[in-house]
């Protein structure tokens, strides 16, 4: 492959963040970058007991997932921002949305809807729209052990469960770690 000022190289894995926000530095060589991004989970609806027969909470919707590929300047800064996990519904309430993971100019994964309260339906999955490759709602290609899925509705007379934290997995073609 291809080195050098110019960039080309091999993509080399370069930042791996799960939580909070700050900004990513592309490689002095890089011209281009790639990323794994995956948003905030829905919060579980609560458990609905006020009904003739009481229901459980439903699971929040797993965030949005993608592959995306972006230009970058070598040196340049982008900022980056992990989206959390939606609080669980309380009792009889339904669950709050995901929130969205992005890194400036690279790409967005927005979060899961939350899981609906007793007989409501479930959490939508995010989406990752400009993506090169849209995995949401497909876990089974996810990078880590973290699905960054919907949290769990409420099973007896309680909250939901929060949603788990999205992540994201920035390389770059500069070639050197």
């Amino acid at each position: 492959a291809a080195t050098g000022s110019a960039g080309g190289g091999v993509n080399v894995a370069k930042n791996y963040f799960t939580s909070g926000s700050g900004n990513w530095t592309a490689n002095a060589n890089a011209t281009s970058a790639s990323a794994f991004i995956k948003g905030g989970g829905g919060g579980g609806g609560g458990f609905q007991n006020n009904v003739p027969s009481p229901k459980p909470g439903k699971s929040g919707g797993p965030g949005g997932y993608g592959f995306f590929f972006a230009p970058v300047t070598g040196g340049d800064s982008y900022a980056y921002a992990i989206g959390s996990g939606g609080n669980g519904g309380p009792n009889q309430q339904q669950g709050q949305a995901g929130q969205a993971s992005q890194v400036t100019n690279v790409g967005t994964a927005n979060g899961g809807t939350g899981g609906g309260r007793g007989p409501q339906p479930p959490g939508n999955p995010g989406n990752a729209p400009g993506s090169t490759g849209d995995f949401s709602g497909n876990n089974t290609l996810l990078v880590t052990g973290d699905s960054a899925g919907g949290g769990g509705g409420g099973a007896t007379s309680g909250a939901g469960q929060a949603g788990q934290t999205g992540f994201i997995l920035i390389y770059d073609n500069s070639g050197s770690v």
